[in-house]
């Protein structure tokens, strides 16, 4: 029979293994000064969070911002549209008047007429 193999690893074989981005980062700045509890690339999920968030937050209020100022254009807009109707409803209500339309009646050549306008009638017997 065959002996058995030896399943474990020792501890610089298992860092070997893993060497990953992480750990080329921890090697490479010597973070052990400012954090001496724990290694910086356990922070940087939290780190990467925070970045998130606040990218978002930015981001919120950038579009906000663009909100309120469409908001504004638009209310601007709306005020000199009514002011508009406002103008053309009073130069309309202007217009027809009886005596303006008397005035443009003579401009065309069309008079007052001064008899009272009569009836005709028939009779239904015939």
């Amino acid at each position: 029979m065959f002996p058995p193999e030896n399943r474990y690893q020792s501890a610089s074989e298992r860092t070997e293994a893993k060497r990953g981005f992480f750990s080329w980062i921890d090697s490479w700045a010597n973070f052990t000064l400012i954090l001496p509890r724990r290694k910086p690339a356990s922070y940087l999920p939290y780190v990467l969070y925070l970045t998130f968030l606040g990218i978002l937050y930015i981001s919120n209020a950038h579009f906000a911002r663009k909100i309120q100022r469409e908001t504004m254009n638009l209310e601007k807009e709306v005020t000199n549209l009514r002011t508009d109707y406002t103008h053309t409803q009073a130069k309309y209500m202007n217009s027809i008047k009886y005596s303006e339309v008397e005035k443009k009646a003579k401009q065309i050549g069309l008079q007052r007429v001064e008899k009272v306008p009569y009836q005709i009638v028939v009779s239904k017997d015939e």
